[in-house]
């Protein structure tokens, strides 16, 4: 085994207070802390002594990031905003006055952001991801083919999915268990959605989260044979666009949304590997509405009112009836 010799600075601040910590801002790659909050209230009811023990991140040099600045010496919270909220909102038994801070230091924020893995659910995901194939041929008999689909790379964007098709049943922001990814598993199975996106995914680079979470949607809606969605799909995945002309269709604008990023301007929201919970809401929304406009030969120059809620009202359009086509001689 290799020992490597790191040379990141790091500190400890044994007399931190609770009131510097709150006023700390969050790291910017946190996820939803309020949806966490909902789901971690019981188990920070009772202040432990490991609760008390915190990492922070500082920038030892000026980053720009989307037009902003992130000036050096900025120190965030890089773990530890969950607590922080629910301390904010008198969540806990009693207050800390004082934290132990684990101090990091690095030159810019993709170096934070991989800080940040390392707290959040990084591991946890990748476990997910490797039961997905196990579950898939163990409980439903059914091989992937695509590389995306057999490494489990599928997770948040399914899991958006199922949450705008059943908010009230699937509201957690991660996958939690075997049980809830059986469950997701089998609702796009049973419906044929699952297996046509697998056969979709032939370059899986080109598959961002919000794209799967919208493909599994629009299968459910328009039907997973369906030759001019799939004919989209396709198109979308090759990056071909036609700009040529002042009024583009559905294809196009999504095609260039991701190769541009003029729309998304929000740094918040980069639209090429963003898997945020609320941020997904509005990315899988406008690739649902050029769909839409696609699947109805329509061409526009931007984006009509109402674009934001098209993946909420996804779950209260029909669903692709199979056994009514094969009766009706539809493909």
């Amino acid at each position: 085994m290799d020992i490597k010799d790191f040379t990141v600075n790091i500190t400890v601040n044994s007399n931190f207070s609770l009131e510097e910590f709150l006023n700390l801002p969050e790291v910017p790659c946190q996820r939803n802390t309020e949806a966490r909050l909902l789901k971690a209230r019981k188990y920070l009811k009772n202040v432990r002594p490991e609760h008390c023990i915190v990492h922070l991140v500082r920038l030892t040099k000026n980053c720009e990031v989307a037009g902003k600045l992130y000036p050096k010496g900025m120190l965030f919270r890089n773990d530890g905003n969950t607590r922080a909220m629910n301390w904010q909102e008198g969540g806990s038994d009693y207050l800390p006055q004082k934290l132990v801070a684990i101090i990091y230091e690095y030159e810019d924020l993709e170096e934070i952001r991989k800080a940040y893995d390392c707290f959040d659910s990084a591991e946890a995901t990748e476990k997910n991801q490797q039961k997905i194939y196990g579950i898939l041929t163990g409980f439903y008999d059914y091989a992937p083919v695509s590389e995306k689909l057999t490494q489990g790379q599928i997770i948040s964007g399914m899991n958006k999915a199922c949450h705008l098709i059943k908010p009230t049943e699937w509201n957690q922001t991660n996958v939690k268990g075997a049980e809830q990814l059986r469950d997701e598993l089998a609702y796009w199975m049973i419906n044929g959605s699952l297996q046509a996106l697998d056969g979709l995914m032939n370059k899986k680079d080109r598959w961002c989260q919000p794209f799967i979470a919208a493909a599994l949607l629009s299968l459910r809606h328009y039907g997973p044979k369906n030759q001019k969605l799939l004919q989209a799909w396709k198109l979308i995945e090759k990056g071909a666009a036609d700009t040529t002309n002042s009024s583009w269709d559905g294809v196009t604008h999504i095609v260039d949304e991701w190769k541009t990023g003029h729309f998304f301007k929000d740094p918040r929201c980069q639209v090429h590997k963003d898997t945020r919970w609320d941020n997904m809401d509005r990315t899988v929304s406008y690739i649902l509405y050029w769909i839409d406009k696609y699947m109805e030969d329509e061409k526009g120059t931007k984006v009509g009112r109402g674009w934001d809620e098209v993946a909420k009202e996804y779950r209260h359009r029909p669903k692709y009836n199979s056994a009514l086509s094969d009766v009706l001689g539809i493909d």
